[in-house]
């Protein structure tokens, strides 16, 4: 699956690449995009993407179908600021960063607010993860780091300071190695 983010849809693609479908355009009603950035796959099948600049997360079935949308322009518990990154923890839960909103929020996974996490100790977050703990890893872009919290809000630690240089992308592989691609053309191994 990937973001279109300029063309302002979702594209799917097989293991081989062969594109399957596609769905969203470019519009501010239920089922279409403004600029989508991340998106992951719930345990049921269900797109959940993070829709930047209409400032709230969509969720599609897995044939593209509009299931549901929540969160709206603003600062307040669950409004968003250009959500960007969007992850999944194993009970379901949703947990997006706020690129604009220098904050990460969770939510249940029917769309209601949970808490907050992250603001004042992040800024513009892009891309996140969350591991097989449930840990939430987000890449803290203008602060240069990666930054890792526990899934109740307490911070764990800070990866990469002095390393990284505009963290924008992260993920991590079957052995545990958290993987981060950054704005000046490089990939880091952590």
């Amino acid at each position: 699956m990937v973001a279109d983010t300029h063309n302002h849809r979702i594209q799917i693609f097989d293991e081989k690449g062969t594109f399957l479908r596609a769905f969203g355009s470019n519009l501010k009603g239920k089922g279409r995009f403004s600029h989508p950035r991340g998106v992951v796959v719930d345990q049921q099948g269900n797109y959940v993407v993070a829709d930047f600049d209409n400032h709230r997360i969509q969720i599609f079935n897995s044939q593209g179908q509009f299931v549901r949308r929540f969160g709206s322009k603003g600062e307040g518990n669950g409004q968003m600021n250009s959500p960007w990154g969007v992850g999944l923890f194993s009970d379901g839960r949703i947990i997006v960063a706020e690129l604009g909103g220098h904050r990460l929020q969770i939510f249940g996974s029917e769309g209601n607010f949970v808490q907050i996490v992250g603001a004042g100790q992040v800024n513009n977050p892009d891309h996140l993860f969350v591991d097989s703990d449930d840990n939430i890893l987000v890449a803290d872009a203008h602060h240069n780091r990666i930054q890792v919290f526990h899934q109740n809000g307490d911070h764990i630690k800070t990866i990469g300071t002095g390393h990284l240089s505009n963290p924008i992308g992260i993920c991590m592989d079957l052995e545990g190695r958290i993987i981060v691609s950054e704005d000046v053309h490089r990939i880091s191994i952590f």
